[in-house]
């Protein structure tokens, strides 16, 4: 950080040393308190990592009095206080010393400059973070979440065990303004599968008309450089995503591929001729979950030693040919994994564990509503989405070292509810802070009343600062 920056903190719970400093007349701040998972969500971050990551953002600002890593965090917490726009911030973040203390600010910091500037300028606002990312590039967003996935592998790696990682691709609009260009963005997304969801970890932005599969090797590629090759073991991707020559070496590099196929495929018609044989015997498997109605009856067939049936594809393929029966017609689906040996159900149940995705798209549409953007600047938009896709994860992973982990259904879903202040009070001195209740707080100021002669005004200030009322 720059020399004329705070040191930005995480502050500690230590009652004893608190206390002592207040028996001395010492306080660096009293805020309000809430119990929730706000407290322990920032020491996450702190543990991880992440704030670090945040603090090197490639900053493209001519004036760069604040350090990014501020405006990077909040924006993270636009999503968990459902702030669908920038001007709330404003409103809800920065006016509020309670919040502040949440991003991980006290009393003390907010009094020596970081709330007021020496003109009464209030420095963090809503124009100031678009400014902040107004200038920032696609590939801004790439390399600095590369360094946040590095951060996570390394202080999560549980949630990398099972090595299953799926790609796919999101649509965003940003809607035409006053002073701003409409633009229509693809954000191609790879995340870890996990059950009842898929994190997303890296994803890079490009126009919408990009082939996928040109996207989808820099988002790998990408990858690759954070984890170490052959860390995705197994990568789930749909059709879009169809290229012989790049399957064939992510296979040599030691990452399994399993993918749909296009109708006009000739491995595709191969499945198609084999399952006519007299001696092929077909699955019954479950029906799927999205059809047209009335439900279809669902069945599976496999295929071994598929290879010469895909141009450019020189790794082992298995295949599973899926048909969809309904009383008036019949359909055929075609997918393949790079596996000498894989059964059909096998390959269904990856394929589904690929839609997974999509569920968490769902998810951040309709409850962290990611892609419901404001007319802006292209660097603000994509700031907007990916500082959402961010907190999702961020969240996500915390949720799932609390004691509450297991009680929950599923990890895909909104944010949970910010918790209001309570009786406490957070008292700050130094690195730490405890929760007191007033009367306690009254307690021991008036029994060291001699002490806090000389500190008076500091500990007026620090009880107004309470009040939000400077």
């Amino acid at each position: 950080m720059a020399n004329n920056e705070q040191d930005w903190r995480v502050f500690t719970e230590n009652r004893e040393a608190v206390i002592e400093q207040l028996e001395q007349g010492r306080c660096d701040g009293i805020l309000p308190a809430a119990r929730g998972f706000l407290d322990g969500f920032a020491e996450f971050l702190l543990r991880a990592g992440i704030l670090d990551c945040f603090a090197a953002f490639p900053d493209r600002r001519a004036r760069r009095t604040i350090g990014i890593f501020f405006f990077c965090h909040t924006l993270v917490y636009r999503p968990l206080f459902q702030l669908k726009r920038m001007a709330p911030i404003e409103r809800t973040l920065f006016r509020s010393p309670y919040i502040l203390r949440k991003l991980g600010f006290n009393a003390l910091q907010i009094e020596e400059g970081f709330y007021d500037t020496p003109e009464a300028e209030r420095p963090f606002t809503a124009q100031a973070i678009a400014d902040c990312f107004a200038k920032a590039e696609p590939d801004d967003f790439l390399e600095n979440q590369k360094a946040v996935l590095e951060a996570l592998a390394d202080y999560c790696p549980g949630e990398f065990l099972s090595g299953i990682w799926v790609m796919d691709s999101v649509h965003v609009h940003v809607p035409n303004g006053a002073h701003t260009d409409p633009h229509d963005l693809k954000v191609c997304v790879l995340g870890v599968w996990q059950e009842s969801v898929v994190w997303p970890l890296l994803w890079v932005f490009v126009p919408e008309s990009m082939n996928e599969t040109k996207v989808g090797k820099k988002v790998f590629a990408a990858a690759e450089e954070a984890l170490g090759q052959g860390a995705i073991r197994h990568l789930l991707v749909d059709r879009g995503f169809v290229d012989g020559a790049w399957i064939t070496k992510l296979h040599d590099q030691g990452t399994r591929v399993t993918i749909g196929v296009k109708e006009d495929m000739l491995v595709m018609e191969e499945m198609q001729n084999l399952s006519r044989l007299s001696d092929a015997e077909w699955t019954p498997a479950e029906a799927p979950k999205i059809h047209d109605d009335p439900v279809p009856e669902r069945a599976v067939m496999g295929f071994g030693h598929l290879q010469g049936e895909w141009e450019n594809c020189d790794a082992p393929l298995s295949g599973c040919l899926i048909r969809d029966t309904y009383p008036k017609k019949t359909t055929y689906q075609g997918l393949v994994t790079t596996a000498p040996k894989a059964s059909p159900t096998e390959i269904l149940k990856d394929n589904g564990r690929r839609w997974t995705l999509e569920e968490v798209y769902m998810t951040a549409t309709r409850y962290w509503e990611f892609d419901d953007l404001p007319p802006s600047r292209l660097g603000v938009a994509l700031a907007m989405v990916h500082f959402a896709l961010v907190a999702f994860t961020l969240l996500g992973f915390y949720l799932q070292e609390t004691e509450d982990a297991d009680d929950l259904e599923t990890l895909n879903m909104g944010p949970p509810a910010i918790p209001l202040p309570e009786r406490e009070l957070a008292v700050y001195a130094g690195p730490y802070f405890a929760l007191l209740l007033p009367s306690e707080l009254m307690e021991i100021v008036l029994s060291n009343v001699d002490a806090w002669q000389d500190n008076r005004e500091q500990l007026l200030m620090a009880l107004r600062h309470c009040e939000g009322n400077v």
